[in-house]
């Protein structure tokens, strides 16, 4: 005899969904940890399917959880009360903004790469190329003019060149920050245009400080009122030397590259690293001290004499050149050929891994090397011209 009561369909429904909640909950910790296979043949636990079942039981119990009618208005009220706090904080931002004084300047600084256009970076020409009337640009001394004149002057943008000459490089530097802080106070969105990357012995770091020390952190929170936003640019370290050939890494030649600057602060020479067959040194800004830093690489850092080095004048643009010879040659050469800034100086046997015919041993061959509209060296009486 069967003494077990009728239940209606919609309890036997109840039921089943409670025994399946409860069914899930007991399982799903854990199955949480057993690990499954993927395709690197390592064991991932299932972390994403245990927050679906999770999300799953949370619904299944806001669907059945049985609110007496003050709970729900409850939640109406309280619901309405976060709308209008929403709706107020959005007003009192609004009207902040509204309220505001005059429109604060911003900086960017910004680096140009070697000289070729074609080599800034994408965000580096849409701030040149986009520049208005709001916008001052203050450029180094030595930034190509191929990409000055992707400046639109005509629609309005003010355009300050650095006067960075020798023997005037500080008094140079205050100038520019005394432009940059008139452009902030007018609201102006001024770029710093550097060449080559602004952090590669580009006294990127020591503007930025005192770009910083121009606004008054009022806000206390420890972000400044000027912070630029820094668009790096392609290093003339590393591009100069491949668009002159030279690769300035090359196995069982050089397997280690050293940065060098030819100006130290208040224009003290570099300290010189002591020679090793297999590296690579490049000098940025040294063109000037040529000779000098070629003997202080013989007599103080233990150089032979017959070490190559090639100079890549104003890498990337149309007027590049490229010239070859060592440590006792190279002055005399750059002299003869009126080398200038912007140079980037290579020292090490890489010069010759695709200039095997200039210098080497005891031939001191040496010569002025370009390339022709067709990339192709034209050679005449052992001189490349």
């Amino acid at each position: 005899m069967n003494t077990l009561p009728k239940l209606s369909s919609t309890v036997k429904l109840s039921l089943i969904l409670y025994l399946n909640i409860i069914i899930i909950q007991n399982i799903t910790p854990v199955s949480c940890f057993i690990s499954t296979p993927n395709k690197y043949n390592t064991f991932v636990s299932p972390i994403n399917n245990v927050r679906e079942h999770q999300q799953s039981i949370d619904i299944c119990l806001d669907a059945y959880q049985d609110f007496s009618e003050d709970d729900q208005q409850k939640r109406l009220v309280h619901t309405s009360n976060k709308k209008n706090i929403d709706k107020s904080s959005s007003s009192s931002h609004n009207n902040a903004a509204s309220s505001s004084p005059s429109k604060k300047g911003k900086i960017s600084m910004v680096g140009s790469g070697p000289g070729d256009p074609d080599l800034l970076t994408v965000r580096a020409y849409k701030l040149l190329t986009g520049a208005d009337s709001n916008t001052l640009i203050i450029s180094d001394r030595l930034v190509s003019k191929e990409i000055l004149d992707l400046i639109n002057v005509d629609n309005g943008v003010e355009l300050k060149i650095a006067r960075k000459h020798p023997g005037c490089a500080e008094t140079a530097q205050e100038e520019i920050y005394k432009w940059v802080e008139e452009g902030l106070k007018l609201g102006k969105h001024v770029i710093r245009l550097k060449i080559g990357d602004p952090f590669v012995f580009g006294r990127g770091g020591e503007e930025v400080l005192r770009f910083r020390a121009l606004g008054h952190n009022s806000n206390g929170d420890g972000n400044y009122d000027y912070e630029p936003t820094i668009i790096p640019g392609v290093s003339a370290s590393l591009s100069a030397p491949l668009l002159g050939k030279i690769p300035i890494t090359h196995r069982g030649i050089s397997n280690q590259v050293v940065m060098c600057t030819g100006y130290g602060r208040n224009g003290t020479n570099p300290e010189l690293i002591q020679y090793h067959k297999e590296q690579t040194v490049v000098f940025l800004m040294a063109v000037g001290r040529l000779r000098e830093i070629s003997a202080n690489l013989i007599n103080y850092a233990n150089y032979p004499p017959t070490t190559p080095v090639g100079i890549i004048e104003r890498a990337g643009c149309v007027d590049q050149r490229t010239i070859i010879g060592n440590l006792l040659t190279i002055a005399d050469i750059a002299q003869e050929h009126t080398v200038k800034a912007p140079s980037t100086i290579v020292v090490g046997e890489c010069v010759h891994v695709l200039y095997e015919d200039f210098g080497k041993e005891k031939k001191y061959v040496t010569g002025l090397i370009t390339d022709d509209v067709h990339n192709n060296l034209v050679v005449n009486d052992g001189i490349c011209v």
